[in-house]
């Protein structure tokens, strides 16, 4: 199908893209194709991982931009061949856990577990025990949508705080290349909404006020926050792989300001067998929340610097995006010093 012409956006709505081949792949891999699969039959499932090689070589500029990412990290870890396996392990995680999400919307307590499994549950049910909920932090990074999804089937009452829709219509605006909708984008959009819907869990955004996340807590309920999320109003600098990040304040603060017990948990994808996420212990904030953050990140820094390909999409994803606004994940992708204003 060849590209469709530009629409032009309705005043103040989305700005309209071409359809393009990729548009059309990405509507049947949500559509026809996620109807075809059966959590029931796993193998049906991981007879179709070794696909990621065809996004791997189609990706070209993406994976230069990818090793670029990880050679900022990493410096003389590796040599040049090192680098590019680890791109490609990137892509290898990274197609496995985009193809099983589309199974996320069917999975159950019998069948969740043929995608991940949990290492250090004693950990979430010890600082459940603390009696003031629970904020659940990590990276995008691995399976984070089936971690949810295990969760809420496992009987723990979750909530996710995070964005979701549509890019403010100004950013859009200004960047047409990375964020302008059609269609056919619209219409995998709502499939991906429905599909995590459709999980027994809650989903809130920044338009809800932030007296429910205190709620969920009082309740001793879990809300999971990514720390490296980029929609956030409050960010900070913060030493991450080697390179000043610049993260959001928000898991920390909210654990701080109700006592709360940090959980931090890391997805990974083995070659083989199903996911893992491992749980690491409950960190009970004191007064200062920069000393919480500074042990999560702690605990985080190791984890991805045992499985980094797990954060090679992450990255290779707020890379294009680095000049955006004043938070690039990394301020050394920024042509500009403006996130230099959160330090401190």
């Amino acid at each position: 199908m060849p590209p469709r012409p530009a629409a032009p956006a309705e005043a103040g709505g989305p700005v309209q893209a071409p359809i393009t081949p990729a548009d059309v792949a990405r509507w049947a891999f949500w559509g026809p194709f996620r109807n075809a699969l059966d959590p029931h039959r796993p193998g049906q499932v991981r007879a179709l991982h070794r696909g990621w090689r065809l996004q791997h070589l189609a990706a070209r500029g993406g994976r230069r931009l990818m090793e670029d990412e990880f050679r900022r990290c990493f410096g003389n870890r590796y040599d040049d061949l090192g680098y590019k396996l680890l791109v490609k392990e990137a892509y290898r995680c990274a197609w496995r856990v985009h193809l099983e999400e589309l199974l996320l919307g069917k999975v159950g307590p019998d069948t969740v577990e043929n995608f991940i499994v949990f290492e250090g549950r004693d950990n979430l049910d010890k600082a459940l025990e603390h009696g003031r909920g629970v904020v659940w932090t990590y990276p995008h990074a691995g399976a984070v949508m089936m971690m949810l999804a295990w969760l809420a089937h496992h009987g723990y009452p979750y909530v996710q705080y995070a964005a979701r829709g549509l890019p403010p219509p100004e950013i859009a605006a200004a960047n047409p290349q990375l964020m302008a909708t059609n269609k056919l984008r619209e219409q995998v959009r709502r499939v991906r909404e429905d599909n995590e819907d459709r999980v027994p869990c809650t989903f809130l955004t920044m338009d809800h006020p932030t007296r429910e996340l205190y709620r969920r807590l009082a309740a001793n309920e879990l809300v999971g926050i990514a720390f490296d999320g980029r929609a956030a109003r409050k960010f900070f600098v913060h030493p991450l792989l080697g390179r000043d990040a610049v993260l959001s304040t928000g898991p920390y603060r909210l654990a701080t300001s109700r006592k709360a017990a940090v959980v931090p948990a890391f997805c990974h994808t083995p070659a083989d067998g199903p996911a893992v996420c491992v749980v690491g212990e409950p960190i009970i904030p004191g007064k200062d929340w920069r000393e919480v953050a500074e042990e999560v990140l702690r605990v985080q820094q190791r984890w991805l610097n045992r499985w980094p390909a797990e954060y090679g999409i992450w990255m290779l994803h707020c890379r294009r995006r680095a000049q955006l606004d004043d938070h690039p994940l990394f301020g050394d992708t920024a042509d500009n010093r403006d996130w230099e204003r959160w330090r401190g």
